[in-house]
């Protein structure tokens, strides 16, 4: 291994690692949603409240330093009682009043313990982390075959 190419092989490793932690953090609660959605109650609720956050940084204030959170509010009720769950998310697909599946187990009380719904499910995992992931193992195999490197090559 040249010496000029460790800078490299340093970034693809933390291009892997962080590709790869996020991508089976995200996989996992995906499939940890849908297990407990096939064993859990299930009711109808609806979202009741959307509310919207733009936060922006820099001096220039451009459209690439923006980021938009959005707070959905899902009412929905269990043994005659209304329950709310508040969501985040990255994106807006809903509508206010729009039906959604709700899906709970409860307590000994018969208070919901664990809420799932629908939106919470839809908020799969972007390919942001897997294709850093992918990155982060090309550029790993190019700097191991030599394909690429960085620095100047000195003449002789």
């Amino acid at each position: 291994m040249k010496k000029q190419n460790a800078g490299l092989i340093a970034l693809s490793i933390v291009f892997i690692l962080m590709g790869g932690f996020s991508t089976i953090y995200n996989l996992s609660k995906y499939v940890s949603n849908r297990v407990f959605m096939s064993s859990a109650e299930k009711t109808t609720g609806y979202v009741k409240w959307i509310d919207h956050e733009l936060k922006t940084w820099g001096h220039n204030k451009k459209a690439s330093n923006k980021a938009e959170t959005y707070y959905i509010t899902v009412a929905f009720d269990v043994g005659g009682k209304e329950y709310t769950r508040e969501i985040f998310t990255g994106t807006y697909y809903v509508s206010q009043n729009e039906k959604v599946n709700v899906y709970y187990n409860t307590d000994k009380n018969g208070e919901p313990d664990k809420v799932v719904t629908d939106i919470d499910n839809d908020k799969r995992p972007y390919l942001t982390w897997p294709l850093i992931l992918l990155l982060g193992i090309v550029l790993l195999v190019l700097t191991k075959k030599n394909i690429i490197s960085v620095g100047r090559k000195r003449q002789s």
